[in-house]
């Protein structure tokens, strides 16, 4: 399934059959159409995402209205049963629930004509619906870590003085769900509020692509020329590495972004890796992302994460312990949206139960995501009682109050070392069980071990041999 394609239960609710029991009814003139199947699109808009729209809804032109269907022209882009098997129904929906008609949607692969069109569509170029930016998407609403700190420096940079920095081109560039996109449309949020002047369009690869396919279609290249070289200071595109293979496409791209360098208008990119691992895309285009500035953005550490998860909670009134905050840190480290979407999740589920947010509840939608990792048989017990044999010292000594004996202070830092490690508990429930001590303490103790680790090899491998055991 495409990431981009509703679930199951949402196309479920607009079953083909409900909508061909009605009885035969007239045509529409052919005037009426371009109305009729905007007031439809504007239905569907309101029940799939915007990335689903866009996609898949947004492409569509009427080619026939009769007595019974809906013929919908679909451009070369676009998958035809794909459409006919997932959004039949839906378009059949809103197409009865806009226009009382009901019709039986079908899906036909429009022609690229040969010559000129005799009647090129009326809208201009620069009205044409265009992919908005996501308000939510801020540079204060983004999370910084260690993993981002120069990607997010850099794009703050350029949202300041859009054109005026050497960062132009700016690529961003890593793997799924890790802020690219975020980060994109943060650069337009901030110079849409901050330069309201300034000309932003966001668009996708694919969007710029289905755009020139259609300007093929209505004879109208020169159109959208002139609407990229003029209309816009600012172009932000995603998913760059999507124009692999898109050789026409690329040739129209090339020379839009060399119009728009030399006229110092900014131009910020994301891909999926470094320019010089970009494949299907011409040498000349690629050479041309590499005049800037290319930064990339690492899988989030564990704080970082965690932070994540806090900000996402604040921002929905979630009230959620830091046991379950830290597990699911834990547990999801591939993928931002992931992790953000378990949050969501925890809220909706514990509103149909009604239900507080629990652990368990937490270890549930963490198992139909998919994403949880082999599970830990180790308890902060089993490593408490490990690491007190190692030492030859009393399991009491290591959880009592005072600090005891060198051998024994030592043994319990390791042991708050490897029970966050190893374990979902929080910096918190760690230094209640070891003599109550605060977090900050078992911070230190942390990092007296990593800094131990770091310098005397006999300790690291003590630390090895304690491990070995622990999971064997």
């Amino acid at each position: 399934m495409s990431p981009t394609e509703p679930t199951a239960p949402e196309t479920a609710l607009f079953s083909k059959e409900s909508a061909r029991d009605g009885a035969r009814e007239p045509a529409l003139s052919s005037v009426s159409w371009s109305g009729q199947w905007k007031s439809c699109q504007d239905c569907i808009r309101d029940k799939v995402s915007a990335d689903v729209f866009t996609q898949w809804i947004l492409p569509l032109r009427v080619q026939e209205v009769g007595d019974n269907s809906l013929v919908l022209g679909v451009p070369d882009p676009l998958d035809v049963d794909h459409l006919a098997r997932v959004y039949a129904g839906l378009v059949e929906h809103c197409f009865h629930e806009t226009t009382g008609r009901r019709l039986r949607a079908q899906f036909r692969r429009q022609s690229v004509p040969q010559g000129p069109l005799n009647h090129a569509p009326a809208v201009p170029f620069s009205s044409l619906p265009a992919i908005d930016l996501n308000p939510n998407y801020t540079f204060e609403e983004f999370v910084v870590g260690n993993n981002s700190q120069f990607a997010y420096s850099a794009s703050l940079a350029v949202a300041k003085e859009p054109g005026g920095t050497r960062f132009n081109p700016l690529l961003i560039y890593g793997g799924v769900g890790l802020g690219k996109t975020h980060l994109l449309q943060a650069i337009g949020n901030h110079i849409r509020r901050e330069v309201p002047g300034k000309k932003i369009r966001y668009v996708t690869s694919e969007a710029f692509f289905r755009e020139f396919v259609e300007s093929i279609q209505h004879n109208r290249i020169n159109e959208m020329s002139a609407f990229y070289r003029y209309e816009v200071d600012v172009l932000l595109m995603d998913d760059v590495q999507f124009l692999s293979g898109k050789d026409r496409t690329q040739e129209e791209f090339f020379h839009v972004f060399n119009f728009l360098h030399q006229s110092q208008k900014q131009i910020v990119l994301t891909s999926d890796a470094p320019p010089g691992e970009l494949q299907g895309l011409q040498d000349r285009l690629v050479s041309r992302f590499q005049w800037g500035l290319f930064v990339d953005i690492q899988l989030p550490d564990r704080e970082t994460r965690e932070a994540i998860l806090r900000r996402k909670a604040q921002a929905l009134n979630l009230d959620i312990s830091e046991e379950v905050i830290s597990y699911l840190a834990e547990a999801i480290d591939s993928n931002i949206r992931i992790l953000e979407g378990a949050i969501r999740q925890l809220l909706l589920q514990a509103s149909i139960k009604h239900a507080d947010i629990t652990l368990e509840l937490a270890e549930e939608i963490v198992r139909r995501t998919g994403s949880q990792r082999p599970e830990r048989r180790v308890t902060a017990e089993d490593i408490t009682t490990m690491v007190a044999d190692y030492f030859v010292v009393e399991v009491d000594k290591i959880l009592e109050q005072g600090r005891g004996t060198k051998e024994v202070a030592q043994a319990r830092q390791l042991a708050m070392f490897l029970v966050k490690e190893l374990t979902a508990s929080s910096l918190k429930s760690i230094g209640q069980r070891f003599g109550g001590r605060d977090h900050s303490t078992v911070v230190h103790a942390i990092k007296t071990i990593e800094k131990a680790m770091d310098k005397d090899d006999s300790f690291r491998k003590s630390v090895d041999t304690i491990l070995g055991k622990l999971k064997s």
